[in-house]
């Protein structure tokens, strides 16, 4: 049976991410610790200018932010594994990563030579979903579902190379599929039997959501600088919210301009 260290010469992690999220790196990082604490995939963190100093993160600094695309463009460019597992500062793990399972999906990719494998099935599967195996399948070339931002194993060439300079996640997500035509890309097809359980997403709308703010309550974690608020349905509160929290994260950026960010405890 493969076992994860087995892959850490081909795999590494991206952790998606840019100055404006600095708050949401500790907590990020708490969970990583809590629940995949024996990872032997070297993981990176994506800051601009930020200094960030952790035993989990290695962080790659992409200087002035120029974008979701651009940003990590950068980055993969200065990773030297042929695969990276692509996750976001705000996915925060809600359980233990089933090992075993990981490892077996891992050899799966690389042996087939795979483009990628989203461990996030959609809601619905596409038709002409084809089912390799109890837990994924191969996604129809026609479906608008190829390129989803979600917790994925990428072959690090194939994500740079349909990246495209000032896209955002949304607009990856909405246009990226088209160039993916000739790519085997793969996802899960149950939600429930995922490898890598985690909160999606812990930042709504640049604010806080409420099970991310539970999560951190429950686990003693302090949020600081707290300057981000809550997310709200109500509309008019949601943009008063934003405002808020935009006028405040410039403060606290200037405030960190010279010293570095600890991400342990």
């Amino acid at each position: 049976m493969p076992e994860l260290r087995d892959f850490a010469g081909s795999v590494a992690i991206v952790v998606s991410s840019c100055d404006a999220f600095f708050d949401v790196w500790r907590p990020f990082t708490f969970s990583f610790r809590k629940f995949w604490n024996d990872c032997p995939f070297q993981a990176f963190l994506i800051v601009n200018e930020l200094r960030v100093r952790s035993r989990v993160l290695t962080p790659i600094a992409v200087e002035a932010d120029r974008g979701w695309a651009s940003n990590l463009g950068v980055a993969l460019q200065q990773i030297d594994r042929t695969y990276v597992l692509y996750m976001q500062e705000d996915y925060f793990l809600m359980g233990p990563v089933q090992r075993e399972q990981l490892a077996a999906d891992l050899a799966y990719v690389l042996e087939h030579d795979a483009d990628s494998l989203c461990f996030r099935a959609r809601s619905d599967l596409d038709p002409g979903f084809e089912q390799i195996n109890e837990r994924f399948g191969i996604v129809p070339r026609n479906s608008d579902g190829r390129t989803r931002c979600q917790i994925t194993l990428w072959k690090r060439e194939a994500l740079t190379s349909i990246l495209r300079e000032g896209e955002n996640a949304w607009e990856m997500e909405s246009r990226g599929s088209d160039r993916t035509q000739e790519m085997l890309v793969l996802s899960y097809s149950r939600r429930e039997n995922s490898p890598v359980p985690y909160l999606m997403s812990a930042i709504t709308r640049g604010l806080w959501t409420a099970e991310a703010i539970a999560m951190c309550r429950e686990d003693g974690i302090d949020i600081s600088p707290q300057f981000r608020a809550e997310y709200s349905a109500n509309s008019v509160l949601r943009r008063f919210r934003r405002a808020l929290t935009r006028r405040r994260l410039q403060r606290e950026l200037s405030l960190r301009k010279n010293r570095a960010i600890d991400l342990d405890p």
